[in-house]
């Protein structure tokens, strides 16, 4: 197994075609088919299939394709650390928050103090959910990610727990069921889920497992959180968000507090867990090291 093959699965399938593939790698088609059946041949199984469409990859090419961005990723950033040392290049990091995290503080201020001590560095930060935070550590598109969500498994991905953040459940202000105790009272209202629905994890999803309640049949899946507090300052859904979003300029708003009204009910509701993740932290380069760091002292 070569990196050029592993290179050519992973552009064949980014751009569709062996022919877009072949202007974006400086390649013929036929070196590029080439490289691909070699390591079909090696590995005793079909990658890619032609389609309507374009190229398309197998069950098999699939699992690969994640295998072979992170094999990659790990090769570009080796060769980042060594020439780093050297002097040669400017280092690259890129990490992703989710919109609880970027929220946080101590965020803010490490950033502004390690762009201060590397100024060269190219610095790159994502805002995603959690569960496409993994996907894409796993894929090797990111440095390390500050997450708000623990995940049903952590086999394979290096967890450093910090600190809790408190959840809330958050209505508009003259919403008619501002008042209820009970989150029972609440079963029958429209709900947004800022999360997949399928993701068991979620606030959401955890809110209602953990108080033995059945999930509301009504509920709106907006993973766009800008358009979800919108929809719930001007319309009569219910919604779950940290308590520090509360207080924060989110949409265009000095103070979240003063259009949205948190419901005090008796069940409890779950804190969102940070933590920095990453594959491996020995993997991470100098710089990346350090900002990580850096989190970690700011947030423990």
């Amino acid at each position: 197994m070569k990196l050029h093959q592993l290179r050519a699965l992973v552009c064949i399938h980014e751009t569709g075609s062996l022919q877009d593939a072949s202007a974006v790698l400086h390649l013929t088609q036929s070196a590029l088919s080439r490289a691909i059946k070699e390591l079909e041949s090696e590995l005793g199984i079909t990658l890619l299939v032609r389609s309507n469409k374009g190229m398309k990859l197998t069950e098999y090419g699939q699992r690969m394709l994640g295998h072979a961005r992170q094999a990659l990723e790990s090769v570009r950033r080796a060769r980042q650390e060594i020439e780093d040392m050297k002097g040669l290049v400017v280092s690259e990091i890129t990490i992703g928050v989710t919109p609880v995290t970027a929220l946080l503080h101590p965020l803010k201020q490490a950033l502004v103090e390690f762009q201060q001590l590397y100024p060269q560095a190219t610095l790159r930060v994502l805002e995603m959910r959690p569960t496409q935070l993994l996907q894409h550590l796993r894929d090797g598109l990111l440095d390390f990610a500050l997450t708000s969500q623990l995940p049903a498994s952590t086999v394979g991905l290096d967890w450093q727990p910090l600190c809790r953040v408190k959840g809330a459940v958050v209505v508009r202000k003259d919403h008619p069921l501002r008042h209820v105790k009970s989150l029972r009272l609440l079963q029958q209202a429209q709900w947004i889920s800022v999360d997949p629905l399928t993701d068991s994890q979620s606030q959401f999803n955890q809110l209602f497992e953990g108080s033995a309640l059945a999930r509301p049949r009504k509920v709106f899946e907006c993973t766009a959180m800008n358009l979800a507090i919108k929809l719930l300052i001007d319309s009569n859904v219910v919604m779950t968000m940290s308590e520090a979003a509360l207080g924060h300029d989110l949409v265009g708003l000095s103070d979240m507090s003063k259009y949205l009204h948190k419901v005090e009910i008796q069940e409890p509701v779950p804190d969102y867990f940070v933590n920095l993740v990453c594959v491996n932290r020995s993997f991470l380069t100098k710089t990346a090291g350090q900002l990580f760091s850096m989190l970690q002292a700011r947030l423990l």
